[in-house]
């Protein structure tokens, strides 16, 4: 599989679009700064939940 129909079958199958409005109706009662920290500590889980797929996924 290369790595565009790959990247499209993620996009799909994540979704960022339509989660968006429930992501940020969650965090609308939080502070600013606090908002910030709370998106980049997910968004690194959800990278290092995808890197451990990419390289040990096969092994899983």
């Amino acid at each position: 599989m290369d790595i565009l129909s790959a990247a499209t079958m993620l996009f799909l199958i994540m979704d960022p679009l339509g989660n968006l409005p429930i992501v940020l109706s969650i965090l609308k009662h939080i502070d600013p700064k606090r908002r910030r920290k709370v998106l980049i500590r997910e968004l690194l889980f959800a990278l290092l939940i995808l890197m451990l797929f990419l390289f040990a996924g096969q092994s899983i």
